[in-house]
């Protein structure tokens, strides 16, 4: 059953439940009420036929026909239904008023058996033909005589009251049920109106491969369009995804192409008659060319690691010792360079120190292939706001302009003869991106053609970044 009707359903039947325990509610409310005013309005009479009694107590013998007349009239002022009856104990009828003609009120043997030994009996009796009639049963103490009074009141007005307004209660709740029912379904498919295009968009997606479909959807900012917005953006960025996937398969094959191809050129070599001068150089480039492939793969298999979320060993790491140890490290690398440090703060943040190392290793590996002999490379590290700022700047050629937007892609080169030479796989930069954003940092680069350039690397120190 789809969600809406569902919904429609429950609340349907919620509505329900209130407007039944609300009717029921009422109807008992306004039934007690309407007995409580017939056995009031009782009441009134019995003490009326009292005090006439409590008047005539000294008639002897008590004249019945002078009581008869006295009998206060019903007819008159009193809703209509109400009769009086004076029975003795045998239930013999004593006195009765005009309006009952030749009826009687019915006689209940338990209301005789009690009215004459108690101040007041209220009772339902059943008067045949499905009517009912409510009789108030009081102990008449004369001089000579005890009598019952009775006086009783029909509550067939009642129930045809309690009737009607049972049948408009139960027409009321039906109706409004039914009102529920369509207008929670119009309400709830417009509500749902997102969800079904998100379907339909993902539907569409799915069968078209098309990830440049978006919902596109306008409406309030409640957790329907919030679902809508994430949808929208889970789309973006897998699309960034299978794009980036097609480009680094794209790229891969491209940058394993060539050492394949030499090493398959020097492999054919081999086989033919040549000089163990060309033999040992076929061999040397074979080799070569491996260990590219194996650094490319490793390069590869790194930034796949770093951009899968795979998480490391958190410690609290001296950034201003790995600054340190990296100066150590590279100086025997660039023995033609000077590698020195400048602005140097003590700073700690929460990570992975060999990713760190990584991070830096990368950075200063690229300032020392593209700065010429006799340049500077200058490691800082200082705190900015929140933030721990490294900068590792150098005095080599420079990035020009149009290069600065790409530089972070992976196999991204200036010069692509060059960094072919130099042995460089084109990873190196965008691991430093994935390791900075991997921390919750970022990366970037200011650069002028002919006066070197200075790659930032900005990281959070005030918490540990959890890795996704």
């Amino acid at each position: 059953m789809p969600i809406r009707w569902r919904l429609t359903l429950w609340f349907s039947l919620i509505l329900f439940t209130i407007l039944t325990l609300a009717g029921a509610l009422l109807y008992t409310i306004l039934e007690n009420y309407l007995y409580n005013a017939v056995d009031n309005n009782l009441k009134i009479y019995s003490e009326q036929v009292h005090g006439m009694f409590l008047f005539n107590q000294d008639l002897q013998p008590m004249d019945f026909n002078m009581i008869h007349s006295g009998l206060p009239p019903v007819n008159e002022f009193a809703s209509p239904g109400i009769y009086i009856q004076i029975i003795d104990a045998s239930g013999n009828i004593v006195v009765k008023s005009d309006n009952l003609i030749r009826q009687t009120l019915p006689i209940s043997p338990s209301l005789i058996a009690e009215g004459f030994g108690t101040a007041a009996r209220i009772e339902t009796v059943d008067a045949g033909d499905n009517a009912s009639v409510r009789i108030m049963a009081t102990p008449l103490f004369l001089k000579n005589r005890t009598l019952l009074l009775e006086i009783g009141q029909s509550l067939r007005p009642i129930e045809i009251t309690m009737n009607n307004v049972r049948l408009a209660l139960l027409g009321g709740v039906a109706l409004a049920l039914l009102v529920s029912v369509m207008l929670g379904a119009f309400l709830v498919q417009r509500v749902l109106a997102p969800v079904e295009q998100i379907t339909r968009t993902a539907s569409s997606i799915g069968v078209s491969s098309d990830l440049s479909r978006r919902v596109g959807y306008t409406g309030p900012a409640d957790e329907i369009g919030r679902l809508a917005m994430t949808f929208d953006l889970m789309i973006e960025r897998l699309n960034r995804f299978f794009e980036s996937q097609k480009n680094f398969i794209a790229d891969s094959s491209h940058e394993l192409r060539t050492p394949l191809t030499v090493i398959r050129g020097n492999t054919d070599l081999l086989e033919r008659n040549i000089s163990e001068a060309d033999r040992r150089e076929s061999l040397r480039a074979i080799k070569a060319e491996s260990n590219r492939m194996s650094t490319i793969l490793g390069d590869l298999l790194l930034l796949a690691e770093i951009e899968s979320g795979q998480t490391e060993p958190q410690e609290n790491v001296s950034l201003k010792g790995i600054v340190l140890d990296e100066v150590k490290r590279a100086q025997p690398l660039a023995s033609n360079h000077k590698i020195v440090t400048g602005r140097l703060e003590d700073i700690s943040i929460v990570g992975d120190s060999y990713r760190l190392k990584q991070l830096l290793g990368n950075l200063v590996n690229n300032a020392i292939k593209y700065t010429p002999e006799g340049g500077t490379i200058t490691l800082s590290l200082f705190r900015e706001n929140d933030w721990a700022r490294l900068e590792v700047s150098d005095t080599g050629i420079g990035i020009p302009a149009e290069h600065l937007p790409h530089i972070f892609d992976r196999f991204y080169r200036v010069d692509k003869a060059r960094s072919r030479a130099g042995g460089g796989t084109g990873l190196g930069l965008a691991i430093v991106k994935g390791i900075a954003e991997q921390y919750g940092g970022k990366v970037s680069v200011a650069s002028e053609p002919g006066k070197g350039s200075t790659f930032t690397v900005r990281l959070k120190t005030w918490a540990s970044v959890s890795l996704l």
